[in-house]
């Protein structure tokens, strides 16, 4: 029965301290959270205070999500804040298949596979 009541204890104890100190925290998107200096785009919050690239790197890496292929080469090589953010975006932003694209719409991406199967 003391082991128990020890597990019990060990695990109770971190669920109330996160829970409680939950209270008064920004969560999500709100405009408590843009004016507290978090990053939010299309509904996503990327972080508090972020850098200028991160956001091109972000905005660009979710429109690449969207299906309009987006990427800054020569920032992307100079700036890892630029590939961090284009990593975050794309991951966070809806993916979308060439099917599900707008027509006419034809990223890099697939032009360049289509011209590898010629």
């Amino acid at each position: 029965m003391k082991y128990l009541r020890a597990a019990l204890y060990t695990v109770s104890t971190p669920l109330l301290i996160v829970t409680l100190s939950g209270c008064g925290t920004v969560i999500g998107c709100s405009p408590s959270a843009v004016k507290a200096g978090y990053f939010c785009y299309k509904g996503h919050n990327f972080g508090l205070n972020v850098s200028p690239q991160y956001k091109e790197g972000t905005i660009d890496g979710c429109r690449t999500g969207e299906g309009y292929f987006r990427r800054d080469y020569a920032l992307s090589k100079s700036s890892e804040a630029y590939r961090s953010g284009w990593d975050a975006g794309r991951a966070a932003c809806p993916l979308v298949t060439p099917e599900e694209a707008k027509p006419g719409l034809r990223t890099q991406y697939q032009q360049a596979i289509d011209e590898k199967k010629q």
